[in-house]
């Protein structure tokens, strides 16, 4: 089973999605979504390198390779080809309309709309893939880590310098130095503050609702009920123009509308 390929791309069809990957002297045809060959001038050159996660489709009479720029793409892809009616070519038209990071949120936010303006996508499709695929999607939110092709050949080996290499001629170490260089652009934030803030500004829907999901799980409530509130009440607040920034926000929101529920 192909799990990954690197190489030189020699062919390329974008009108099919696919292009042809020499590596080791042979060439495998693989189908990708459209938008690797478009955001990417690399990928529309032959002769560059490239490096695919790669899913092989097996059936009777072939087998075909489906290439991706990501881990998440390829995990995203292998739980479309689980709804019924969705083969290969629907899983890669969709991921060459939406990206996998927005798909994740289309599907937790069970935005039907969205999904029916791709091409080969009616309601009623719609409809299934949501509903089969949104427990999935909370029960693998973990592996949803979105790792590179690119960044697995070849890393460069990071060595340590000798301890007394960190000593300069005036006596301060290379790495208080450093520590200090990025106090001072931070503001004198520390490190953890920065990171920190940086993982709350590139939380996405997705990752805001999972996590309300499971604090509501705290509370008694069944992981399938806990991710429909959660989701509901996102939809709730973002019609009315207020997307929840944070966890908390949401989880105030989801404390609301429970409490509403009970003075009914």
């Amino acid at each position: 089973m192909i799990a990954f390929l690197h190489g030189t791309l020699i062919h390329r069809d974008i009108e099919r999605s696919l292009i042809i990957l020499e590596t080791g002297g042979v060439g495998y045809e693989v189908y990708m979504p459209m938008p690797n060959f478009e955001k990417n001038s690399a990928y529309v050159k032959s002769g560059a390198d490239m490096s695919l996660f790669i899913h092989t489709y097996v059936r009777e009479d072939r087998i075909t390779l489906y290439g991706f720029n990501t881990r998440l793409q390829r995990e995203i892809f292998s739980l479309l080809l689980d709804v019924k009616d969705v083969g290969p070519k629907l899983a890669v038209t969709i991921l060459s309309s939406i990206d996998a990071g927005n798909l994740i949120n289309i599907l937790t936010m069970q935005d039907i709309s969205a999904l029916c303006a791709i091409k080969g996508i009616g309601q009623s499709k719609a409809e299934r893939i949501i509903m089969e695929l949104k427990n999935k999607i909370l029960k693998k939110s973990a592996a949803f880590n979105d790792i590179k092709a690119s960044d697995l050949w070849m890393k460069p080996i990071k060595y340590l310098e000798p301890a007394d290499a960190n000593v300069n001629s005036g006596g301060f170490s290379r790495s208080a130095e450093k520590e200090n260089d990025s106090v001072a652009v931070s503001g004198g934030k520390s490190g953890d503050e920065i990171v920190n803030q940086a993982i709350s500004a590139a939380k996405q829907p997705s990752d805001i609702i999972m996590e309300s999901a499971q604090a509501l799980e705290t509370l008694g409530y069944s992981r399938l009920d806990s991710f429909n509130l959660a989701s509901k009440v996102f939809g709730m607040v973002k019609s009315e123009g207020n997307i929840p920034a944070a966890t908390e926000d949401l989880m105030k929101e989801c404390l609301k509308h429970i409490y509403s529920k009970k003075n009914l």
